[in-house]
């Protein structure tokens, strides 16, 4: 049986941190979209992936042995990538019938046979087209879309509850148990990973999920709902509060709330964020601070791909790509998007949108040029001790040149 995981045509809503990832790895609870997905689907389904042509080549290499945009598809389950799918959703579409399924006024899922999915690829596939043509079942399905980045961050205590059950709750794989531990059977400490005695995990609002190789330091105070990706180290007087998703390889420190960061990113020194959304190889400078809440209470807005979007929240951060560096003491404002690659370097607000590889420095922004910008690239894999993949680097390369 076929499964055909897809990106639509709005993956622009996810920017900046889908310009590098396909949607199906925003991360949401304690795992990205695709891997939630991994887990709820039944063994008889083999994957084949459906994303945006600039990402076919990085999805292969990736994931050598899958099908990645094939030209001929088969009769299965075709499932929107970027939804925080369930179980009993998942099963619905799959004992359904030929249908497709809405949520909320989209189509997130379908039940193909092999000829409706052949027109769909023939006429462009989901990630240009809409599906047309299919019995449709409206508001059957409750799995939530992702359609901003800022969705991510509204159910992000949900879904670390939510997928506690994939986790031996209450398990403390440490040898040193001498910590404050609050309501100790929602909490999950993995093998291997080393927390002071002074610090306090705090579960009474959530449950609290720390991966293996995690160091966390003295004085620590953690809230859940919360999520510690694996070999991410937290510096001593660190504040995590609930509702924090730490993707793995982060190195974290001062205070953070309602923040998710995709992982491999270093916000190591003193400095608030609250409610953003920040990608990976992003490195805040000391005292770099995201603010998220007006002096007025109103509304935040963020200036999205040309288009002001009025979010109808009132606390909002920042959203920041890949690759990103702020100077120590940056002062972000509520609601500003940040592509990747930016350097920032300044005594005020930086803009509220700043395009992808701009170098900004006191007021004036020119373009980060590309032998600087790959040169530190390939400084911070090598320092991580990572591969830097020829199909991610051209993919930056196109990104650059279309700037």
């Amino acid at each position: 049986m076929k499964l055909y995981i897809y990106e639509n045509k709005d993956v622009s809503n996810l920017e900046p941190i889908s310009m590098t990832r396909p949607t199906f790895h925003i991360r949401c609870g304690a795992f990205t979209c695709i891997k939630r997905l991994s887990k709820i689907t039944p063994k008889k389904f083999e994957i084949t992936f459906i994303v945006r042509d600039e990402l076919v080549e990085l999805m292969r290499e990736l994931y050598p042995g899958y099908d990645v945009n094939p030209t001929e598809v088969f009769e299965g389950i075709w499932l929107l990538g970027n939804v925080l799918w369930s179980r009993q959703d998942l099963d619905r579409v799959i004992n359904g019938g030929f249908h497709a399924y809405k949520n909320d006024g989209k189509v997130i899922a379908a039940y193909l046979s092999k000829q409706e999915g052949q027109s769909w690829v023939n006429n462009g596939g989901p990630v240009k087209t809409t599906l047309l043509g299919i019995p449709l079942i409206e508001n059957e399905l409750s799995s939530p879309v992702i359609e901003f980045l800022w969705d991510a961050i509204s159910y992000a205590s949900k879904y670390i509850k939510y997928d506690s059950q994939f986790y031996k709750m209450g398990k403390i794989q440490i040898k040193d148990k001498k910590l404050t531990l609050i309501n100790e059977e929602k909490i999950y400490i993995e093998e291997n990973s080393e927390i002071s005695s002074s610090t306090i995990l705090d579960a009474s609002r959530g449950e609290i999920i720390i991966e293996k190789n995690v160091k966390i330091g003295p004085f620590c105070y953690l809230i859940g709902p919360l999520f510690v990706g694996k070999n991410t180290v937290v510096q001593p007087f660190t504040f995590l509060r609930s509702g924090t998703i730490i993707g793995p390889y982060s190195r974290i420190g001062g205070e953070i709330a309602r923040t998710i960061i995709q992982g491999l990113t270093n916000k190591v020194h003193y400095g608030y964020v609250g409610d953003s959304y920040i990608g990976e190889y992003v490195n805040l400078g000391a005292g770099s601070t995201c603010s998220n809440l007006k002096n007025n209470y109103n509304n935040i807005k963020v200036d999205l791909n040309g288009s002001i979007i009025n979010t109808k929240k009132i606390k909002l951060g920042s959203f920041i790509g890949d690759y990103t560096k702020t100077a120590v003491g940056t002062l972000i404002n509520a609601g500003t998007v940040i592509g990747l690659g930016c350097n920032i370097v300044s005594t005020n607000f930086p803009p509220k949108i700043l395009p992808s590889f701009s170098w900004y420095i006191n007021g004036k922004n020119s373009k980060y040029k590309w032998n600087d910008f790959i040169s530190m690239v390939e400084i911070m894999k090598n320092r991580k001790g990572l591969i830097f993949r020829n199909e991610e680097r051209k993919l930056l390369e196109k990104i650059y040149s279309e700037i």
